[in-house]
């Protein structure tokens, strides 16, 4: 069975498949179970939606783009109501099948409806770099490949994404360690009679 276009331009994109190759099933490709991309950070906001912060883009081009423009450093993308729960659940645990029937049931939409706009939105995470594919090794043609694909970044391992998992935890364990220490750091002005520290404001 061939698969929809939009299922196989993901895979092409996340580099799951070569546009050379015989496409995979639609059976395989939607055993391909989408993960977050662990550099990242995000945050749920006051609406309840999800943040991502999306660095600038590191090569010579967003460089040039960054000094020419004065581009940002890292920019928000808000997640409406639907990518949020779709950004939840993209969390290398369940599949494309299981996250197209949680969509179906949990919005009450037919499942080619779900199938389609998840694929092309997972497509677009993709192409920015927000979520990669686990795919079962047998389902590669290239004996070679890593089971991950699309986040080169992090490595084409399941071990490459848990050690980028584990330092985006102690990183972000660090930067709330360094946040606390600069709540409680002494102000210059502050008097020190040998008790406790207090802030003079």
């Amino acid at each position: 069975m061939k698969l929809p276009s939009a299922v196989n331009s993901l895979l092409e994109r996340a580099g799951v498949k070569q546009r050379s190759h015989m496409p995979l099933s639609r059976d395989e490709a939607f055993q391909a179970r989408p993960v977050r991309n662990p550099a990242l950070k995000w945050r749920i906001n006051d609406e309840g939606v999800i943040e991502v912060i999306v660095p600038r883009r590191k090569d010579t081009f967003g460089r040039l783009m960054g000094f020419l423009f004065f581009v940002p450093e890292s920019r928000p993308i808000t997640l409406d109501e639907v990518g949020t729960r779709v950004w939840h659940l993209c969390d290398g645990d369940h599949t494309v099948e299981k996250i197209i029937r949680e969509l179906s049931d949990e919005y009450k939409l037919g499942r080619r409806e779900v199938e389609v706009s998840l694929t092309e939105y997972l497509r677009t995470l993709g192409k920015k770099g927000m979520v990669g594919f686990l795919v079962p090794k047998e389902f590669l043609e290239d004996e070679d490949a890593g089971e991950l694909v699309g986040l080169q970044d992090v490595g084409t391992t399941r071990e490459d994404l848990e050690r980028a998992r584990r330092q985006a935890l102690e990183d972000e364990e660090a930067d709330v360690d360094d946040a606390g220490d600069e709540e409680t750091a002494p102000d210059e002005d502050t008097e020190d009679d040998g008790g406790d520290p207090v802030q003079i404001r």
